[in-house]
């Protein structure tokens, strides 16, 4: 191989015989089509920002340094400005060129850009006008990879290394346009390119053409060409220029582009495009993303995340049947969760082909992917590949594929399907067990298990603690009773039974529930549970909220049995009897013999609140104003007696109300047994208070009527009472008398004298 040289200046003793810009200098035999190449490329112009530039420092001019591309072979130039020329006309500039018949070959491991500031270069004309060909091609000492990384270790750099790439990698794949790269001066340029074509696999780092400087890039025949902030930007034709001066972003980085960036600062390039450099044949623009889909599997990068299915298997594909061992096992647990993170797999037939593929090639798919695959195979209305799966990889896809499917409320189809098969339906057991080897995920498990996939469970044979995990999620769901499953639950004794009430309740406990965990389990799991508190409390706040009715009655019976009451305190027991007692005194009618209840009510006054104090002597009232005479006067007395007087409140409010609305005779039976009440304060205020407000809207009609029953009803109460001031017909009207005169019931009722 011969590597030409060349020569190009403007001079008087040239190669064309001519005054002015010729070959000053050629290696014999070089081909004229890549000298006229490289003639044409090499061409040198100050831009606007240097025309009035001193030129007594041409070290202040940028180096135009090229690579330009035809075919396999290539031309690599140095152009420097040099001022005057032999004539002193300013604008000259000396271009040495390396022309390569093969430049992939002849380049050897050498990137192009690393040609940048090489020794090979000269620029100053040597004696006579034959060049010998060039040997070895040392590279210069700024573009190694460790300048290129400090390089973009600068803040913002990582920004535009993502946008240049991207940019040349859309004109790479569209095959049109050209990119106009915004940059300070050559070495920045150099550094830039430097990493751009380190960025690309070297067959496609080889395949872009450059140039450091250029004042007309609308000119320049590269594929990527450097200019400076003073220089006019094309307006038209296919450019996209990428401002490296200032910061941001016009368009979407590619995903390639990202990751590349992100590796640059990982250190981790090299590594990631080599095994594209060694692909044959080599990898194509076009399949660029997928390849960084690719190397996000196997760095782990978080760019992978949010792969579509077809390019997460446009990249399986590619590693499978173009480069195999490229995904490590770490790389096929990455495209496992890509592809769960997804949603799971859509295209099932293009990934049976390939993961079968990856099988016979010995690829070492994970249990998880497989697993996943397999899952939405079963699901699938077709008969889909089954990978063929041993004991260990079953298990590894009922842990980490079935068990996740057994919290998703969408996956009941999937579960069916898995019950169908044995090999996997026993594995999804043994997952099952070996989870629950742990008693602590009983309640994590039963909480997430869907009822559908408890009931799979519980028809595949689930038995021991898979049989309870599945009794809670049904139990949750309505599905079994609550009571039931606690208590063969509790019989394994490693359960943390203080989790359990919650777990089976998350809500309120129903009453019936309650009434059933108290009659059917043994205190100490009531209790342990938390439910005893829980019903008591929820129990408390019903009666505090008067809303006990007589569904209730057995379940404050039931946490009152002996045994069952010495494990509530006091207060709490008094509170529930009371509100037991309260029930019964609403509803029930006093009976002829002794009531032992109002004697627990009586007793019960001093443990209990004041609201608890009030409901109670109001039930206790209404109780005593429903019996008949006898039995009223005894409940009243006993009542006023054992209470200091605190009963009267409640009596007083109830009497008015129902005697309101009271027939005449029965008004008359309690102004009967209210004249033999003992306490004769009490019986004062009865008769001239309660009894005045009681008949305050009475017609006068309606309190003759009283009047008229009043004999009748004192022969009937059976309580022995004599007639106050020998006859009730005249103390009746001496009573109408005293408050209608004591604007009783004329200031009440708005009665007129004489109606």
């Amino acid at each position: 191989m011969t590597i030409h040289q060349l020569h190009y200046t403007s001079c008087e003793d040239g190669l064309e015989g001519i005054q002015g810009f010729q070959v000053s200098a050629l290696t014999a035999g070089a081909p004229k089509p890549l000298v006229d190449l490289a003639v044409r490329t090499s061409a040198y112009e100050v831009g606007p920002g240097l025309a009035a530039a001193d030129e007594s420092n041409l070290d202040t001019f940028p180096v135009a340094f090229g690579y330009v591309r035809t075919g396999r072979s290539a031309a690599l130039f140095q152009t420097r400005y040099t001022g005057a020329d032999f004539t002193g006309r300013t604008g000259n500039y000396f271009a040495h060129a390396l022309l390569l018949g093969d430049a992939e070959s002849e380049l050897g491991n050498t990137l192009p850009i690393d040609m940048w500031r090489s020794p090979t270069w000269v620029h100053t004309r040597p004696a006579g006008t034959d060049l010998p060909a060039a040997g070895t091609l040392p590279p210069g000492p700024d573009t190694s990879p460790p300048s290129i990384r400090q390089f973009l270790s600068e803040p913002a750099r990582a920004d535009g290394l993502a946008r240049m790439i991207s940019a040349v990698q859309r004109v790479l794949v569209g095959g049109r346009g050209r990119v106009v790269l915004v940059v300070p001066d050559d070495r920045t340029a150099a550094l830039w390119l430097a990493a751009l074509c380190r960025s690309f696999p070297r067959p496609l780092g080889l395949g872009i053409s450059f140039v450091t400087y250029t004042s007309r890039p609308e000119d320049a025949g590269v594929l990527v060409s450097c200019t400076t902030p003073d220089v006019l930007l094309p307006s038209y034709g296919d450019f996209t220029v990428v401002d490296l001066v200032e910061t941001g972003t016009a368009e979407e980085p590619t995903r390639y582009a990202e990751m590349m960036a992100a590796l640059w600062g990982l250190g981790g390039v090299l590594t990631a495009i080599m095994p594209a450099e060694r692909l044959v044949p080599p990898l194509s623009p076009g399949e660029l993303e997928t390849y960084a889909v690719l190397i996000g599997c196997t760095a782990d990068l978080s760019s992978a995340l949010g792969t579509p299915e077809q390019l997460l298997l446009d990249a399986v594909a590619l590693a499978v049947e173009r480069m195999p061992g490229t995904l490590t096992d770490a790389g096929w647990r990455r495209v496992a969760d890509l592809l769960r993170a997804g949603g799971g797999p859509a295209d099932l037939r293009r990934w049976a082909e390939l993961l079968d593929a990856a099988l016979r090639r010995g690829g070492p798919v994970p249990a998880e992917l497989l697993g996943t695959y397999y899952l939405a195979a079963l699901a699938a209305p077709e008969r889909l590949w089954l990978p063929q799966l041993d004991a260990a990889q079953l298990d590894q896809v009922a842990a980490e594929a079935v068990l996740p499917a057994m919290t998703d409320p969408g996956a009941n189809f999937l579960l069916d399907r898995v019950a169908e098969h044995p090999e996997l339906r026993a594995a999804t057991l043994r997952a099952l067990e070996h989870r629950l080897a742990d008693p602590d995920q009983l309640v994590p498990l039963g909480t997430s298990l869907t009822p559908h996939a408890a009931q799979v469970i519980r028809k595949i044979g689930g038995s021991g603690r898979v049989a309870h995990v599945a009794d809670v999620a049904l139990a949750r769901g309505g599905r079994k009773d609550r009571v039931s499953v606690l208590a063969r639950i509790v019989e394994d004794g490693e359960v943390d039974r203080r989790s359990l009430g919650p777990l089976l309740w998350p809500a309120d406990v129903s009453t019936s529930d309650a009434e059933r965990a108290v009659t059917a389990l043994p205190r100490d799991v009531l209790a342990d549970t938390g439910l005893l508190h829980r019903i008591v409390k929820g129990t408390l706040e019903q009666a505090g909220r008067d809303e006990l009715g007589p569904e209730h009655t057995r379940l404050v019976d039931a946490l009152l049995a002996p045994g069952m009451a010495d494990v509530i305190p006091r207060d709490d027991a008094a509170t529930l009897k009371a509100s037991a007692l309260i029930g019964h005194f609403r509803e029930a009618t006093p009976k002829d013999d002794p009531d032992a209840r109002v004697a627990d009510g009586l007793r019960l006054l001093q443990f209990l609140s004041r609201p608890a104090q009030e409901r109670l002597l109001d039930a206790l009232a209404g109780y005593a104003l429903r019996a008949d005479s006898r039995r009223h006067h005894e409940l009243l007395e006993r009542s006023l007696r054992e209470t200091n007087g605190q009963f009267f409140k409640a009596y007083d409010e109830q009497a008015r109300a129902r005697l309101a609305k009271a027939n005449p005779n029965n008004v008359a039976s309690v102004i009967v047994l209210w004249s033999g009440v003992s306490d004769k304060r009490i019986r004062q205020r009865l008769l001239n208070e309660t009894l005045v407000a009681a008949v305050a809207r009475r017609k006068s009609k309606h309190l003759d009527q009283i009047g008229e029953q009043l004999k009748s009803a004192a022969v009937k109460s059976r309580i022995s009472v004599s007639a106050p001031k020998g006859s009730w017909s005249k103390w009746w009207r001496d009573w109408r008398s005293a408050h209608e005169q004591n604007k009783g019931l004329l200031s009440l009722l708005g009665l007129r004298r004489g109606r």
